[in-house]
């Protein structure tokens, strides 16, 4: 086991490099195709494309440049024509002759929408015989938008803001988001009409529900309006969000028929348990005890912390590193910066600083960017809090007013990796010191 933090914190970042190598959008998607020049195999279906007809490319999400390249990779100039929508920065080195869009995450606004118009001529053009490959990634459901009338880009912006502000996790949103527009829950597939649609998908949602991954664009299902207001009313949200919504809401079901997706075909090209599988797989070529303890965890993300340090210090004496897998979420009280991933270091830095325990935990998003903060969360021990009393900084007065962010940020504890080009939650690790020297 580690030594030290300073060993610990360089063995984590290694390990968390490790796993982001097994979640790379480009490989995966490449991986996931064969293309002979004539057929094209995606999964376990096969695709003749000797007769000629169109196949074009739609890119949405944080991972949508990356998976981008690597279908350019396996096909080439056989891509009649290419859009990728990504988040803001997120964009650098597009595949050549592709259409590039930003907008903004995690609450949508008009370039998005003016991107999906763009999107929704490019598939509203395909008929019988021409394919459409979607490629989705965490982050689409912000960034692919398209208003139901009478609805207005403000509604679903104030919707999205009080969701996030009252912790809702993904599935709640998505299932409420997918009732206001026109492209989620099946409404981008509706649009490619008798053409084939491909999707592959890069998953940010615990269990891979494709109804939920970016709201399901490609992804036929019924409307239910009336569980989308039963979630405002789980959050008290009814009364609050703009009135139109509650209004459409309870107009009942949009009309419209679905189109023939018996030749469609669905990928899970990528996820939160490969990534944190290989970020086991890393620990333990580093000669380390390392055990997957927790998967698709959910919850409060301080509340969370308190559950994994409780199973690390359950296990047997001779692990040295406990992992886990998920996403939380913060219910927002305070004015301050971070997010989820900080969040759980907090609450993690303060129980050990109070309870004396000698690991050193990590809370890491695997896209980079932790909420409001351009980092993907921080690595903590028993004297993080020491650090901050130090230089006058009150650990829980921070995670009180939720300004994780700006504390680790003071203290020079965040893991500011950048975009890392993908987006499968996040991973967990509390590593065991031996003890021997603390070094800062």
């Amino acid at each position: 086991m580690p030594g030290s933090v300073d060993e610990a914190r360089s063995l984590i970042e290694a390990w968390y490099r490790a796993g982001l190598g097994a979640v790379d959008p480009r490989t995966a998607v490449s991986r996931a195709l064969t293309w002979d020049g004539v057929s094209l195999g995606i999964g376990s279906t096969t695709f003749d494309l000797e007769r000629g007809g169109r196949l074009v490319a739609v890119a949405v999400g944080k991972a949508a440049v990356a998976m981008a390249h690597g279908l350019a990779d396996a096909l080439g100039e056989r891509i009649t024509h290419g859009i990728i929508l990504t988040k803001d920065g997120h964009a650098p080195s597009p595949p050549v002759g592709w259409d590039v869009f930003e907008a903004s995450h995690p609450v949508p606004d008009d370039r998005g929408v003016h991107a999906t118009r763009a999107i929704l001529d490019l598939v509203g053009g395909l008929e019988r015989g021409d394919i459409a490959i979607v490629l989705v990634s965490g982050g689409g459901s912000a960034l692919l938008e398209a208003p139901r009338e009478p609805l207005e880009l403000s509604d679903i912006q104030e919707t999205t803001r009080l969701l996030l502000n009252a912790g809702a996790p993904i599935q709640h949103l998505n299932a409420v988001r997918s009732e206001l527009s026109l492209v989620k829950g099946g409404g981008l597939r509706r649009s490619i009409g008798e053409a084939t649609c491909v999707s592959l998908i890069l998953s940010d949602v615990l269990g891979n529900d494709p109804t939920v991954i970016a709201s399901g664009p490609t992804v036929a299902r019924g409307p239910n309006p009336a569980v989308a207001l039963d979630l405002l009313e789980s959050y008290g949200l009814v009364d609050r969000v703009p009135e139109a919504v509650t209004a459409m809401l309870r107009s009942g079901p949009a009309a419209g028929g679905e189109p023939d997706t018996s030749g469609d075909s669905f990928v899970i090209v990528g996820d939160n348990d490969i990534f944190v599988e290989a970020f086991d797989g890393a620990a333990k070529g580093d000669g380390v005890e390392s055990r997957i303890a927790l998967r698709r965890a959910e919850g409060e993300a301080r509340e969370l912390a308190e559950t994994f340090l409780q199973i690390a210090e359950s296990q047997p004496s001779e692990v040295d590193a406990v992992i886990g897998g998920g996403e939380a979420t913060v219910t927002v009280r305070g004015d301050g910066t971070g997010g989820r991933n900080t969040e759980f270091a907090l609450a993690a830095a303060i129980t050990l600083n109070e309870r004396g325990l000698d690991w050193t935990i990590a809370s890491l998003a695997s896209d980079g960017q932790d909420g409001s903060i351009d980092a993907a969360g921080a690595i903590v021990d028993r004297h993080t809090v020491a650090a901050g009393d130090a230089v006058g900084l009150d650990a829980r007065k921070f995670l009180d007013n939720n300004d994780s962010g700006d504390y680790f940020r003071r203290l020079g504890f965040l893991v500011e990796p950048g975009p890392t080009g993908t987006n499968v939650n996040d991973v967990y690790v509390a590593v065991k010191l031996d003890g021997r020297s603390h070094v800062e």
